[in-house]
């Protein structure tokens, strides 16, 4: 499993401006200013909140602005406008805080990955129609993404179209690669997290996933 921290990220060229705000003051804060660094770090935790600066956001190019974005839908954000070497916060700071504070509490579900065997077809980024497919197995299922194993080599890949025809909704899942399969026998395979999934696929899939002992008996959805 991926796992939750409370710090959050910021996507900055000016890590400076941020000292001694109240942002810094009531949780840890981790600086970023490339792209993919970013991407990749968003893939490795769960973090609690990103900040992002407008100006560095409206310079990176589009479809690296898409990938953030993505990986950011499900956790708190707060834009900024850095003017003079301070940031100026676009969005209410203190419920940004909040929220951040509070978003350890509200995912829902077991933690251990469940053994399953599905079969999935797999595009690369550029192939959101999947017209060019190959094919895996999904090993292991958790709350937020999946293992599956194939024999092509997706090396280099960091975001992937994942296809599950046992599903009712058939539409590709859009996710981020967490980990790559080493080799082609490797039994570990690629561990990818859910960027772009619709809420019945969530719920369908969590189907697979026993409630924790503290979760609410109620069904929940992978992704809220």
């Amino acid at each position: 499993m991926l796992q939750q921290n409370n710090q959050i990220i910021v996507f900055t060229d000016n890590p400076a401006a941020y000292d001694q705000t109240e942002l810094t003051e009531h949780i840890d804060v981790e600086f970023c200013s490339c792209p993919d660094s970013i991407c990749c770090a968003m893939l490795e935790k769960n973090y609690s909140g990103m900040i992002l600066d407008m100006r560095k956001m409206m310079q990176t190019p589009c479809c690296k602005r898409d990938r953030i974005l993505s990986l950011s839908a499900k956790t708190p954000i707060m834009r900024t406008l850095e003017e003079a070497d301070r940031p100026i916060c676009l969005d209410d700071h203190e419920d940004f805080i909040c929220r951040c504070l509070k978003q350890c509490c509200i995912r829902t579900g077991s933690s251990c990955a469940i053994s399953v065997s599905i079969p999935v077809e797999i595009s690369l980024e550029n192939d959101p129609a999947m017209r060019t497919t190959v094919t895996g197995t999904i090993h292991d299922l958790f709350e937020h993404g999946c293992t599956f194993h194939t024999d092509a080599d997706l090396s280099g890949h960091t975001f992937l179209h994942l296809k599950i025809s046992s599903l009712t909704n058939k539409l590709p899942i859009y996710a981020g690669v967490c980990r790559e399969q080493t080799d082609l026998d490797c039994s570990c395979g690629y561990k990818v997290k859910f960027l772009d999934i619709k809420e019945d696929q969530s719920r369908e899939l969590s189907d697979n996933i026993p409630p924790s002992e503290s979760a609410d008996p109620v069904r929940q959805p992978l992704i809220k």
